[in-house]
């Protein structure tokens, strides 16, 4: 549905020899800000662990398709890395990227804030911790109210055109 909308262009890979018509994936459109600032056309969504914006969009919206509304409303660029991770997908997740999962990440006070090893009752974060706490920043979303979809395709539609 998303990349279905996009222009088309003649592109060559032989200096000019044979053409082929690929999308324009070049093309950006997001949504104005007066939309995603406005509480009243959107709902505010805790994501369910292993729950993927496809999941999410067929749920809500009852139409798979529409999960690239749900990644433009917010801002989410890369899927993978930008929304948040299931349980298992964090855990392989942290395996891959540190020698030692549990080992200390960093050291903070009692308000959160990050702090030097030696700073009185600072408190030890593992890699993990850091990772999850990360992870869950990540798991409320804004979905755009159904009552206002077809109109949010609708210009969206006309926008890629342009």
């Amino acid at each position: 549905m998303y990349f279905s909308k996009f222009n088309k262009l003649q592109y060559t890979l032989d200096n000019g020899k044979s053409y082929q018509i690929v999308t324009d994936i070049l093309t950006r459109v997001a949504f104005r800000d007066n939309i995603v600032n406005n509480i009243a056309l959107y709902d505010e969504y805790d994501v369910q662990d292993g729950q993927t914006p496809e999941i999410l969009a067929a749920q809500y919206y009852g139409n798979s398709t529409y999960h690239w509304i749900i990644l433009l409303t917010n801002q989410i660029i890369d899927p993978v890395l930008d929304w948040p991770m299931s349980q298992m997908q964090l855990a392989d997740y942290c395996s891959s990227k540190y020698t030692n999962i549990y080992g200390i990440h960093h050291y903070e006070d009692s308000d959160g804030i990050v702090v030097n090893v030696d700073t009185p009752f600072a408190t030890p974060v593992s890699n993990y911790d850091y990772e999850s706490t990360e992870n869950e920043k990540k798991r409320r979303i804004k979905l755009i109210k159904k009552a206002i979809i077809a109109e949010v395709v609708s210009e969206f539609s006309k926008l890629i055109k342009q």
